[in-house]
């Protein structure tokens, strides 16, 4: 299967999934004792992992393209975690420190 027929098979909903999914499981890692600064690898290996078995289990198409997809499903995750809390921190500035 080409990457032209994988994008009509998969829709941005399943990146929206697999990127929610991912920061999720993320939340949960924070909570443990695992150094921050390893969150984005994570969430790189974690979204390649959960694209792949949806690229083979739920749409039967090629493991690699379903990796690489998770990778950016990943790579998106950290990015909207991290805009988020430094818009966070912009607009309330004390709000947040006095929390933390």
């Amino acid at each position: 299967m080409g990457l032209y027929t994988f994008f009509n098979t998969v829709t941005a909903t399943t990146y929206g999934f697999i990127a929610l999914f991912t920061w999720v499981v993320l939340q949960v890692i924070k909570q443990t004792k695992i150094d921050n600064r390893w969150l984005p690898l994570l969430a790189i290996i974690i979204g390649a992992v959960i694209g792949a078995v949806a690229a083979l289990y739920i749409y039967g198409t090629d493991v690699w393209l379903g990796a690489t997809f998770g990778v950016l499903s990943g790579f998106a995750s950290t990015g909207v975690n991290e805009a988020s809390i430094q818009s966070l921190h912009i607009i309330m500035p004390r709000q947040i420190k006095m929390s933390l």
